[in-house]
């Protein structure tokens, strides 16, 4: 008997299985509003439009060549335009790629806000465009480049809810595109307020493509965990005049598209773009941690047109 004991007790014991560990969860998930969790067709077009947006970059190279063989860009501008080529190319591919199947094209019309050289790379691709520029500053490189020009200051708008786009001279309508990239993280106004004025100046089904930096980009998560605000601070060199050299704040995904669907536009694009990450690190992030934010809300056609 105990021979039979000592047996038992010299048999190996048999290995309770261990539990699967729990996938890793990521402290800074982004949420998407619920009415998009499930919307394959925003997904599709979106995945469409980020793997082929960089395929501009040659329109872009042949349009900054063209400005230059004109000598119409300073040495600071080339510099700029040289810096953005990335996101230069985004813009351009946009413009063909959600403009091109538009009766109107080429001769759409389409209003960019906060004008730099922009206007100028446009024209160079897209010679018949019809463009408009509103801006703090009046640019005069933009004659005879743009239509028409407007000088604004957004903040100084009312853009309430109940409030239209009062821009100065005649008022702006049935444009096909308006363009806002780069500009939102510098202005203190409420987006949705601020997307809903500027649809007001699209036709039926124009679409307003929106472009700003991504406030839960890698580098502010590494920021946030060490305990620090990943927003800078008003320089102290700065002077008011030079406010919009600042990033008075940054968006999320879930912010943009939630404002997007407050403003009554439909979501064409929402996209985490990399171009403003290297290759390297484009190649090993994901998607939701790149560096910039592309949405594109199109205004409800016109049921009545279609009928």
């Amino acid at each position: 008997m105990f021979g039979m004991f000592r047996n038992r007790l010299a048999r190996p014991a048999i290995a309770e299985p261990k539990p699967e560990p729990p996938a890793p969860v990521s402290p800074f998930p982004v949420p998407i509003p619920a009415a998009l969790a499930d919307d394959a067709a925003l997904r599709d077009r979106s995945a469409a439009f980020g793997a082929a947006c960089r395929s501009h970059v040659a329109v872009f190279e042949e349009a900054l060549a063209g400005l230059v063989a004109a000598g119409s860009l300073r040495p600071d501008q080339l510099v700029y335009a040289r810096d953005h080529r990335l996101r230069f190319a985004e813009a351009l591919y946009a413009i063909e790629t959600l403009l091109a199947a538009e009766p109107a094209w080429p001769r759409c019309r389409v209003m960019e806000v906060g004008s730099s050289i922009t206007p100028m790379l446009f024209h160079a691709a897209f010679p018949e465009l019809r463009l408009t520029a509103a801006c703090l500053f009046r640019h005069k490189q933009l004659d005879g480049i743009v239509e028409r020009a407007v000088q604004v200051d957004l903040e100084k708008l009312d853009l309430r809810a109940d409030a239209g786009l009062a821009l100065p001279g005649p008022p702006l309508w049935d444009l096909d595109m308006v363009m806002l990239c780069e500009v939102l993280e510098h202005l203190l106004v409420n987006p949705a307020n601020l997307f809903r004025a500027l649809a007001g100046t699209l036709r039926p089904g124009g679409v307003l493509y929106v472009t700003t930096p991504n406030f839960l980009r890698q580098g502010c998560r590494g920021l946030i965990l060490a305990g620090r605000n990943p927003q800078p601070l008003f320089r102290p060199e700065y002077r008011p005049e030079d406010r919009f050299h600042h990033h008075v704040r940054e968006y999320t995904m879930a912010e943009l598209l939630e404002a997007m669907l407050a403003a009554g536009l439909e979501l064409e694009v929402a996209q985490y773009s990399a171009c403003w990450d290297t290759a390297e690190d484009a190649a090993r992030l994901p998607a939701d941690a790149l560096r910039n934010l592309v949405v594109v809300g199109r205004k409800p056609r016109d049921p009545a047109a279609g009928a």
